[in-house]
């Protein structure tokens, strides 16, 4: 059996060391979330401390209504922070702070009877099923933590809600049952996942922040496409992977006559441009590419299991889909233009970096042999734009 005054002791004690290392770091993160979850584990330290209280002073006040309270704001607390990780991230702080009133007014009228105890149950087991369902729809790098974090709220919010029906049962049944040694179990239960909850949460923050931050590292912020130390990073696993059965193609984009929209319609409209273009890109090649912003207007595009002239097929297609639909901006219409330079490793190319040269080369022909024009490598002359025959 479970020594109950050692697991609420082993509970509070856990519970406040990371309730206060998440705030702590929040100090310095300024990250909401971390936040969140401080409170939602020293609010449980506070239920703990007032429900112990019960066995030192009879103040019902302090040990049942402000334990109850605490019980209640904690998965709350909890929801928020898994909110703020959640991409949606829709703040409820309006609604928790409405639900924390309503709770508190409440618990005035019932606490210290079994109602209280009733209504605190299944309103928790509510609120940690809710908690199961951000958990699940979030998207966390750790899988492993996130299963075993959702685990414990979905026992959690069983446990609860088989307590609160315990405690319903003596108003509707006669039988003779000890439900005394049972609801001490399930407390000992609530505290043990309670605890294990509060202990998985740190590695499930700190995994996706980190992952967050790797990502902004190989993002270009404009675009939201790779930039160029995302593309070397997948470029250069994918170039060791392919052969010449399954080669590996890139196109080198660039908008021609650029420096004139900046010139003629300011450095937003060319930021716009920017993002219209990369939105093409985005758009004709969504999973089958990994796309790339590599400088101010130039662009990567590498197709992995891609032919030659499936590559300059599909440069041909982005050319022509840039060339028919002009950008518009603030009234004004903008034609825009293209010229890429396309490489395949079918041909005798060693390296990722050897790949991308051979693709820059062809881009620089390109927009010195008068742009609007794709320019790829043929078994007969690597530098000649030959007519694409594309399927």
């Amino acid at each position: 059996m479970l020594h109950l005054p050692t697991v609420i002791s082993l509970s509070f004690i856990l519970n406040l060391i990371i309730g206060l290392y998440f705030i702590s770091i929040y100090q310095y993160k300024k990250q909401t979330s971390f936040l969140y979850f401080g409170l939602a584990c020293t609010t449980f330290t506070f239920a703990i401390l007032c429900a112990s209280l019960r066995v030192i002073i009879a103040w019902p006040f302090i040990t049942h209504y402000f334990a109850s309270l605490f019980i209640i704001a904690c998965p709350l607390f909890l929801i928020m922070g898994l909110k703020a990780l959640s991409p949606l991230n829709k703040s409820i702080c309006k609604q928790v702070s409405y639900l924390l009133i309503v709770a508190a007014v409440i618990l005035l009228i019932v606490y210290n009877t079994a109602v209280e105890q009733i209504l605190v149950s299944l309103t928790v087991a509510g609120l940690f099923l809710y908690a199961s369902y951000i958990v699940l729809s979030t998207r966390f790098i750790a899988k492993l933590q996130q299963r075993m974090l959702l685990l414990c709220l979905l026992l959690h919010a069983l446990v609860m809600l088989i307590q609160g029906v315990l405690l319903l049962l003596p108003f509707f049944t006669a039988l003779n049952f000890d439900f005394a040694s049972v609801l001490q179990f399930t407390l000992a239960v609530h505290l043990i996942l309670a605890t294990s909850a509060a202990l998985l949460l740190p590695f499930l923050v700190f995994a996706n922040t980190e992952h967050t931050l790797n990502s902004l590292a190989n993002r270009d912020p404009l675009t939201q496409l790779l930039n160029k130390r995302g593309l070397n990073a997948v470029a250069n696993t994918l170039f060791n992977k392919n052969n010449d059965e399954h080669p590996l193609s890139i196109i080198m984009v660039d908008i021609d006559f650029f420096k004139r929209v900046n010139d003629e319609y300011g450095h937003d409209a060319g930021d716009e441009a920017i993002k219209w273009v990369s939105q093409h890109i985005a758009a004709l090649f969504s999973n089958r590419a990994v796309t790339a912003r590599v400088g101010g207007e130039e662009f990567a595009i590498l197709l992995n299991h891609c032919t030659l002239n499936e590559a300059q097929c599909a440069a041909n297609t982005l050319r022509k889909n840039i060339k028919n639909k002009p950008f518009s901006y603030y009234g004004n219409t903008i034609y825009l233009r293209i010229s890429a330079g396309v490489a395949c490793s079918d041909t005798q190319i060693s390296s990722f970096k050897s790949l991308l040269s051979a693709a820059d080369k062809r881009l620089y022909i390109a927009k010195t042999t008068g742009r609007d024009k794709v320019i790829y490598e043929s078994a007969q002359n690597p530098f000649i734009n030959n007519k694409p025959v594309c399927t």
